[in-house]
């Protein structure tokens, strides 16, 4: 069982209002991100999505997605929304965390990435195109109080350190690691 969540809060200078709500390729920015988390959701039975927004951002759009919210209080650090995200995640649930300004992650990436950590069987899975290791991450159920421990711009990437052979690796192309603006993404991801 896993709980998708979508960061979608957190410093301005990574998510303020008009640089998630700006156009990236046509459409808003978070868009491709809930593009790509529905496709997963309808792809795999059981998996739930989480948005961690601050209040009055992107109701109409998480409700037309069918999406769960939670709410943080606005300019809280990376960490406040991961930890946020992770405390609303179903017990006994693996917690998985893309940011909404991966635009190159699109929904066949996401599937194949859940699904292979869900068959390699391992504690922590993460995405990597050749040596940059990058989001979406995820995590195993014990390991919840480590991401509560969290404190500033973290992301759970310690979380990694020293459990190399523990973690799922998915390959990617560059571009799906790519924040912002520029990525397209191709479903081209390999698992390992």
């Amino acid at each position: 069982m896993i709980d998708l969540i979508l960061l979608a809060a957190g410093p301005a200078r990574r998510f303020g209002q008009e640089r998630l709500l700006g156009e990236a390729g046509g459409a808003p920015l978070y868009r491709r991100a809930f593009e790509a988390a529905r496709q997963a959701a309808d792809a795999m039975m059981g998996l739930r999505v989480l948005v961690v927004t601050a209040k009055g951002v992107l109701d109409a759009p998480i409700r037309e997605f069918g999406f769960n919210k939670v709410v943080v209080p606005e300019n809280r650090t990376l960490s406040a929304s991961v930890a946020a995200g992770a405390r609303a995640a179903r017990s006994g649930a693996s917690r998985c965390f893309l940011p909404c300004d991966h635009t190159g992650f699109n929904g066949d990436l996401l599937t194949g990435f859940l699904q292979g950590y869900i068959l390699s069987g391992r504690t922590l899975g993460r995405t990597r195109c050749g040596g940059q290791e990058g989001q979406p991450t995820v995590f195993a159920p014990f390991l919840l109080p480590g991401l509560l421990a969290l404190e500033g711009d973290a992301d759970g990437s310690a979380l990694f350190r020293g459990r190399e052979n523990l973690t799922f690796y998915y390959d990617v192309p560059a571009e799906a690691l790519r924040e912002g603006f520029g990525g397209q993404g191709e479903a081209s991801g390999e698992n390992h």
